[in-house]
């Protein structure tokens, strides 16, 4: 086929020759292996051409120069947006290129939204190295996606589905006689589920759904929804060929009205004045769940649930993206290591069963593969015989389990020639392979059916809560998993884990998706809960999402975590090695759920590690090795903040708190001025003398101890500032405050809280706090407890910071005096830097450990938070001073290679060529027999890519540093690419200046040692 004018549009945005684009063969493939159901769904659409990046397909080409293509228009616009897996679309047209967001469909228009730029506009936009880059995706994020007004009336395919479904179900429902809308919640899901088997192409009995093709079937079951009584008996005849599954209640009480005006939203009439359905957008007609996947039917059967049975069940449904990751870890390297198509699963909390249905996906393909598919009985039967064989589960809510089914058998389905119900018959599944019990149920036959068929793997999404309920703690105590009798609430996930372990044996394997913070809790429960797991199980991988837990799960703001174990044999758990890897706040996650694992957030780690530090989860987190040793070693220093507080001259303590209030008042407070919480800020608190308690402030629950109040204090907030300060705070008066602010308080050792107050303040405090804290930087409330902050190890401080203490706070004390006052506080910065330095003295801080806080203090603290990514990606250019400033961040950067591998190699000196190039920054570091005049380069006028990429290795080009399928050789994925030559080595990264960070230079220091080491050490062998 001539596709002149796509090859010249690619040329113009430099993707022509490049290994990023693909084109549809005569087969309708694309040359490149995706993902299965991707695959399939791309040969439904047809583009000519997509753009492939992390190997997901972000751009559709569709050629439509040909006259006889251009009826293909309407159709493309609507499976574009139920495809929902790329953002961005070009329809190219004999005259005209237009551009569309793919993720928002405007139905007054009947088209996806149009990105109207201009020629040079758009060729610049959605250039080669702007795609890469990842500059394209921001921008099309800040303008198209994320702009408030635009996200009040745009609506990406589910939403909008999950939204119509619920507009639905609040019309119909009878508040009278049916308050929890059980009634229409039931219709609504047998309506959407019969749209799939329609737009499927299932067969189903011409009697009710006829036609010729998709349209008229459609329209046929439009005007069947009109006739309720007959409707009925179509549910009745799917109820006995879907085994009795969601289609059993077959009796339908719809008036005429609702029948009639549900009918025409489902044929994409707009509803009028005065009808049921008038006001409401509906997209019934666009929805094209041939495309939409049926794991959406957990999303449509979680629009249904009303929030108070959500939160009571705790649940917690899994994305796609999300469960797609894990069975590519799993059921994936199973079948292809055993060469099989079966592979027995046992998904604890069903839910919506998305494990089983992609699992089963996987296994079909899989089977496909190694036998064929020709003899349509035979693998129809085959197929049947997987889904029986492998597939188990367990949930204690029935009508999950009943979708979980139909989900699995509308896979099946999709995998039948013809795919007509009324031949094929389903497995019986429900209570022989998905069964409806508590999982802690130790009695109920499902325990002995697991156990006989010794699950390959054990996989799923247990509840996040805290949870009291009878067989969970009877459980809980039968096997006193926590050393002692537990009467009240804990984490159900950690005894998910825990129980998982009767089900296995030495060959299973274990991925479950639970809640960080039973990893980072402090709490004893939790500590006796994570010895019993690290020294029972091999942790085989820790995946943590904690700080990505506002993206992975849209309608719950927890941190989360995979974990992969198996049994331990003996002391095995002692000798482990734990791939951790972990996601931080990226371009691609948000909005199109790419998971993107950058280098240096993958780690091996010995698990006996994890079992002797309670803080190693955080520091494998957002640190690496010399983290490690330097948290260590703070931690060897045996005495503590704690070991200052006496209660005798320094007390200690959480403010005042109302709670349930006492009949009795605390009338040692009334009088003294009260501080609010919010007043409390960095470095000084002024107190109000006017504010003060009277004796109905007094009826306390706690902070009934009048020593915390009366003398000078320090305060430490335990919730941190914007997510990224700690609160530290001197106030020289007496004054009470309020719960969630810890004071340190003296009236008699006042000098002791003035050497305290300055290391409190110090980086190298804010440093120790961030790596080993348990909430700050993982949990929906960044605070740090009365026990973290006391645990500080403190090292006997010196006069001198009395001295400084005085000189920093006099400035505060003068500023509260004057009536007139600046609106900026006298943070006297010369002096915090002069306490730092007496800090890092006396903590033995030198080197590259100042470089390791100063990454903590510029980047860390702001992986989790999204709304401050630029502090860590964005160089600044004008102000040199600034810690952020291109030419200084990388010359500081290049000075560590410099020095390092000039004590090394005596009588050898090295140079640093410096690229800042456009699209990435590139270093070249060249040996010579001669030292230099000048030792750092930075060639800001080299600007061609390709010459600079000849310049450090003769073989390496552009599509080399841009690998579409393999992410580990792709620049913008892994943020770094290393490489020798004969006398010289050279690092290629992304402008980005967390990844220039000096801190960042002694990693890379200390992995070209090894490999030079090891180079030298294969020469000298041969």
């Amino acid at each position: 086929m001539k596709r002149d004018i796509l090859d010249n549009f690619l040329a113009q945005l430099g993707l022509k020759d490049t290994d990023t684009i693909f084109f549809k063969n005569e087969e309708n493939r694309y040359g490149i292996a995706l993902h299965p159901e991707i695959r399939k769904k791309l040969e439904l659409m047809q583009p000519d051409a997509i753009y492939i990046f992390n190997n997901k397909p972000f751009i559709l080409f569709f050629d439509l120069t040909q006259k006889e293509d251009s009826e293909k228009e309407d159709n493309i616009h609507k499976q574009v947006w139920s495809f929902d897996n790329s953002p961005i679309i070009f329809i190219i047209k004999e005259n005209d290129i237009h551009v569309y967001n793919a993720l928002n469909y405007i139905k007054k228009d009947s088209r996806l939204e149009e990105i109207v730029l201009s020629e040079e506009k758009r060729n610049e936009k959605f250039s080669f190295w702007n795609l890469q880059s990842g500059f394209t995706w921001k921008w099309l994020q800040d303008e198209y996606l994320s702009i408030k007004k635009k996200q009040e009336t745009t609506k990406r395919v589910n939403d909008q589905l999950f939204q119509n479904i619920k507009d639905v179900r609040v019309a119909l429902i009878d508040k009278n006689n049916d308050p929890n809308g059980s009634i229409p919640n039931s219709l609504i899901l047998k309506l959407i589920f019969i749209r799939y088997l329609i737009d499927r192409d299932v067969a189903i009995d011409e009697q009710y759904i006829f036609g010729k093709d998709l349209t008229s079937k459609r329209a046929s079951f439009s005007n069947l929804i009109q006739k309720p009584e007959t409707l009925s008996k179509l549910f009745a005849k799917l109820n006995d060929k879907f085994n009795g599954v969601l289609f059993k209640d077959v009796v339908i009480t719809l008036t005429d009205e609702q029948a009639i005006a549900l009918s025409k939203i489902f044929k994409g009439e707009i509803p009028e004045k005065g009808t049921l359905f008038y006001g409401k957008d509906f997209y019934f007609d666009v929805f094209d769940f041939s495309i939409i996947p049926v794991e959406v039917i957990s999303g449509i059967y979680e629009s249904l649930i009303d929030p108070e049975t959500r939160d009571l069940q705790a649940a917690v449904y899994t994305p796609a993206f999300l469960a797609d990751y894990i069975l590519n870890d799993t059921i994936d390297v199973f079948l292809n290591e055993k060469n099989t198509s079966e592979c027995k699963i046992f998904e604890v909390a069903v839910g919506s069963g998305i494990f089983l249905v992609q699992s089963l996906r996987k296994m079909i393909e899989k089977e496909i593969e190694l036998n064929g598919n020709e003899d349509k009985k035979q693998f129809s039967n085959r197929i049947r015989e997987i889904a029986k064989n492998n597939l188990l589960g367990v949930d204690i809510n029935e009508e999950a389990l009943k979708v979980t089914c139909f989900s699995i058998y509308i896979a099946l389905l999709d995998y039948q020639d013809p795919k007509d119900i009324d031949i094929y018959k389903f497995p019986n599944l429900l209570d022989e392979n998905l069964f409806h019990a508590d999982f802690f149920n130790t009695e109920h036959r499902y325990n002995k059916i697991i156990k006989k068929i010794s699950p390959d793997y054990i996989l799923g999404n247990p509840p996040w809560k805290k949870d009291k309920s009878q067989k969970h703690l009877e459980w809980v105590n039968k096997i006193n998993s926590y050393n002692k009798p537990i009467k009240g609430k804990i984490e159900i996930a950690q005894s998910f884990l825990l129980r998982v372990k009767d089900f296995m044996s030495p060959q299973t394997k274990v991925a479950l998706i639970v809640t960080s913070t039973i990893f980072y809790n402090v709490s004893s429960t939790t500590k006796v809960f994570k010895n019993k797991f690290l020294t029972n199980y091999c942790l085989d991988k820790f995946f943590d999402l904690s700080p990505v837990r506002r993206l992975i799960f849209e309608k719950k703001d927890s941190p989360a975590s995979i974990v992969y174990f198996r049994l331990s044999n003996d002391d095995e758990h002692q000798k482990n090695l734990v791939n951790h890897q972990s996601v931080k706040i990226n371009y691609f996650l948000k909005y199109f759920k790419i998971l993107v694992i950058e280098k240096y957030d993958q780690k091996e780690i010995p698990q006996s590690l994890f079992i002797e530090n309670d803080w190693m989860f955080k520091v494998a987190l957002y640190g690496n090795s010399l983290d490690f040793n330097l948290i260590k070693r703070i931690f060897s220093n045996k005495n503590k903040l704690e070991n200052y507080i006496d209660n005798a001259t320094i007390f200690c303590g959480d403010g005042i708190l109302k709670g349930t209030l006492k009949p009795c008042p605390f009338d040692s407070l009334v009088g003294l001025p009260i501080v609010e919480n919010e007043e409390i800020v960095s470095y000084y608190t002024h107190i109000n003398p006017n504010n003060i308690l009277s004796g109905n402030d007094v009826l306390l629950e706690s902070g009934r101890i009048i020593e915390l109040f009366r003398g000078e204090h320090i305060y430490l907030k335990m919730q941190t500032s914007n997510e990224s300060e700690i609160v530290v705070s001197y106030n020289n008066k007496t004054a009470v405050n309020r719960h969630d602010v810890i004071t340190i308080t003296s009236e008699k050792n006042v000098n002791k809280l003035k050497e305290i107050y300055p290391i409190l303040i110090s980086q190298v405090h804010t440093y120790f706090q961030f790596l080993s804290s348990s909430a700050w930087g993982v949990s929906t409330r960044p605070a740090i407890k009365l026990k973290e902050y006391l645990s500080f190890p403190l090292i006997e401080p010196m006069e001198e910071l009395i001295v400084l203490s005085n000189k920093f706070l006099q400035p505060f004390e003068d500023y509260y005096k004057q009536e007139i006052r600046s609106e900026s506080l006298p943070v006297n910065k010369n002096i915090l830097f002069e306490i730092n330095e007496i800090i890092n003295q006396l903590y033995g801080i030198e080197g590259y450990e100042k470089d390791l806080i100063d990454y903590v203090l510029h980047v860390s603290r702001y992986q989790f938070q999204e709304s401050k990514q630029n502090l860590i990606t964005e160089f600044t250019s004008i102000d040199k001073k600034d810690y952020r400033h291109r030419e200084t961040v990388l010359k500081n950067y290049a000075e560590v290679f410099v020095k390092e591998f000039e004590v090394i190699y005596k009588g050898e000196f090295i140079q640093v060529e410096i690229y800042p190039l456009d699209h990435f920054i590139a270093m070249n570091f060249v040996f010579l027999s001669e030292e230099p005049e000048v030792k750092i380069l930075y060639l800001k006028d080299k600007k061609d890519e390709s010459e600079v990429l000849e310049r450090l290795a003769n073989n390496l080009s552009i599509s080399q540093i841009t690998n579409t399928a393999d992410p580990t050789k792709n620049l913008f994925i892994q943020k770094d690419i290393k490489g020798f030559e004969d006398n010289s080595f050279y690092i290629i990264k992304p402008k980005e200046y967390k990844c220039w960070h000096r801190a960042m230079a002694w990693y890379d220091v200390a992995e070209f040692k090894e490999k030079i080491e090891a180079a030298e050490v294969n020469q000298s062998k041969q």
